[in-house]
């Protein structure tokens, strides 16, 4: 994807164990079971650092065609670092990877499924606007929607021939263009509905109808390390009945070109900015909410063993005023630099805490900053025999410690990598959090982890009326947005973080580097007021 296709992109496999999460059982969203499909998959982890490339695998186990978005998110905080709409024909498989090319991070694939964008030979390069600090972070796979029937105009251009080509993708990406008119014009009609033309070498539109996707997602991924001979990977987790409605969006403009059908969703709140199937990221809280993260870890430098914990929390942007805070960091440095606080959410439709939405205010613009993070970590670590002690000055201790003791540490970011011993595994630049454990080689650990107390968590969200959004460029574009931009506190459990994430292990061998090896074990959570 080049930077042109997104001019002002506003954000722009691990199965996670059920046992222990809080609010599994929900009506209409839930987490999925290990073995278990969903329309929603969240890999908790992609890295091209060090060597690293990061592989992605999806599988489309029904009998009808998926319309899924594929969307990286930065580690830091969240913003959307590359998307792009994958086409997947019944029972296709489409396979990629994620790897650094110079001081750019690339998608490759060689695989035929349509997408939207065509890749540029065989690639997608993760465009400038929010590559710093992209090199890790998380990838969101989004169900979009399927068609009516396998006879629909997409189904039918999007299936793979006798020689695994589709029949037509050129077809298939008109469906992805703005601003379609049912009888008159390709792309998206609202998420429901998109019109093609019947082949691409014609002029005959066809409209697409579309309902809510199947739970058909199998999603997993891989990390490898060609230098060392280390790769490990699983499952990635998997929700079920995320979207209940479907949701088409373009992949011409986003949020800040006044385009609520935009790549900017679906997002991890639900459907379209139009309204359609929202609010779901509060529920995705409660499936995804326990309090505590559960796991083994090793230090053994004497058998060349080391540990990472990641400890991801998705969805963390949906807790931002994000038109406010893009604008902290397009001014962030300059002499007009316009903070984003922590606090109460400021009334909607307002950029500063007076509500003047006066210029020269905005240097005290009021509170955009809801997210849980940075949150607050209390380690309970223990050897395997729970008979050492060990009290370093300021580190994290070996259970059981002294009477009154508490060690706490803050996890700043949307993906933070705990390291544990003196060698990393990751070789993560988002944490520089190193768990001292000098008196054991091995153990396992309990961390509680609470929501920022500084902050009032809201979920954000865009008014469904986009005639109030300033087309434009730059800051314009976004003191014109936030007059259809709002967040609600109302009914979001603080002690409701979300939280996926895995140990990653690693055993090498120096002398005979072809025999080092790793592997993932998926965290366990313990629930509220464990």
């Amino acid at each position: 994807m080049n930077a042109k296709f997104k001019p002002l992109g506003l954000v722009a496999a691990v199965a996670a164990a059920t046992a222990g999460y809080n609010g599994v059982a929900n009506a209409q969203l839930e987490l999925a079971a290990s073995s278990d499909l969903g329309n929603l998959a969240l890999i908790p982890y992609y890295t091209v650092r060090d060597g690293n490339v990061t592989g992605v695998h999806l599988t489309n186990t029904s009998d009808s065609t998926q319309v899924v978005k594929v969307r990286l998110r930065r580690g830091t905080d969240s913003m959307d670092a590359l998307d792009f709409n994958l086409i997947l024909s019944p029972k296709d498989v489409w396979t990629g990877f994620l790897a650094a090319e110079g001081e750019n991070v690339v998608f490759n694939t060689t695989d035929s499924s349509c997408t939207a964008p065509a890749t540029v030979n065989g690639k997608f390069t993760m465009p400038g606007i929010y590559r710093a600090d992209a090199d890790e972070g998380y990838i969101e796979i989004i169900g979009m929607g399927q068609p009516l029937t396998e006879t629909a105009p997409i189904a039918v251009s999007a299936k793979h021939d006798s020689t695994g080509v589709p029949a037509d993708c050129t077809a298939v990406r008109d469906n992805f263009f703005a601003n379609g008119v049912a009888t008159t014009t390709r792309g998206v009609v609202d998420g429901e509905t998109s019109v093609q033309r019947v082949v691409s070498t014609g002029t005959t539109l066809a409209l697409n109808e579309y309902e809510a996707p199947d739970n058909a997602l199998k999603v997993s991924y891989f990390v490898r390390d060609a230098g060392s001979g280390r790769e490990f990977g699983n499952s990635a987790t998997h929700i079920a009945n995320f979207l209940v409605e479907p949701s088409i969006t373009n992949q011409q403009f986003g949020l800040f070109s006044g385009d609520l059908l935009g790549f900017d969703y679906p997002d991890l709140n639900g459907g379209t900015g139009a309204g359609l199937d929202r609010d779901r990221f509060k529920e995705l809280r409660d499936v995804l909410g326990g309090a505590s993260v559960i796991n083994d870890w090793s230090a053994n430098a004497d058998l060349n063993v080391g540990t990472d914990w990641v400890i991801t929390f998705p969805g963390q942007y949906t807790m931002l005023d994000l038109p406010h805070y893009f604008a902290s960091l397009l001014t962030a440095g300059t002499d007009d630099a316009i903070p984003c606080n922590a606090g109460a959410p400021i009334p909607a439709n307002t950029f500063d805490s007076t509500g003047s939405n006066d210029p020269d205010d905005f240097s005290v613009a009021g509170a955009c900053d809801h997210r849980d993070i940075p949150a607050v970590a209390t380690f309970d670590v223990y050897d395997r025999e729970e008979q050492q002690r060990s009290q370093p000055d300021g580190e994290l201790v070996v259970s059981p410690a002294l009477p009154g003791q508490v060690v706490q540490t803050l996890l700043p970011f949307e993906v933070n990598v705990v390291q544990w011993g003196a060698e990393p595994v990751l070789g993560s630049e988002n944490s520089d959090i190193v768990v001292a454990v000098p008196d054991s080689p091995f153990g396992w650990a309990e961390l509680n982890v609470t929501s920022s107390n500084s902050k009032v968590q809201a979920v954000c969200e865009a008014s469904a009326n986009s005639a109030n959004f300033n087309i434009g460029e730059g800051l314009d574009a976004i003191v014109g947005a936030v007059v259809a931009y709002g967040c609600d506190s109302t009914d979001v459990n603080a002690d409701e973080i979300p939280k996926i994430g895995f140990v990653a292990w690693e055993r090498s061998f120096p002398a005979n580097p072809d025999s080092n090896y790793g592997r993932i074990v998926e965290h366990s959570y313990g629930g509220v007021g464990s």
